[in-house]
């Protein structure tokens, strides 16, 4: 059976679930506000207790480096002129007067240059 290129496109997108909707919908008795679900349904399981610091996984962070990051997120790489070795974050400067007093130590211009 061979499909007109817009009728096969049609099928395929009658299949895609409408947005932020469930995909499986319950009725009848299964539904969440039947008065017998309770005669249907099994009860909840016993809550587990709560692990100890014991049963704790070693203490893996969840940091990233920002290195990392726009690796992952723009695909090139951050690496230092000199050793060649990935960069680190030093300071988060959010002030201007903070970055403004920074870059007159360093004998560089302060001011914002004009956009052509």
């Amino acid at each position: 059976m061979d499909l007109h290129p817009l009728a096969l496109i049609a099928r395929l997108a009658a299949l895609v679930p409408p947005p932020k909707r469930h995909l499986v919908r319950y009725f009848g008795v299964l539904s969440s506000h039947a008065a017998s679900r309770s005669q249907v349904v099994p009860a909840p399981a016993e809550p587990t207790p709560a692990p100890t610091e014991k049963d704790k996984p070693a203490g893996k962070s969840r940091y990233i480096p920002w290195a990392e990051l726009l690796r992952k997120t723009f695909g090139f790489e951050l690496l230092c002129s000199k050793c060649k070795g990935p960069l680190r974050l030093v300071a988060l400067i959010k002030s201007e007067e903070v970055a403004r007093r920074i870059l007159t130590a360093m004998h560089l211009p302060t001011e914002v240059p004009e956009l052509p």
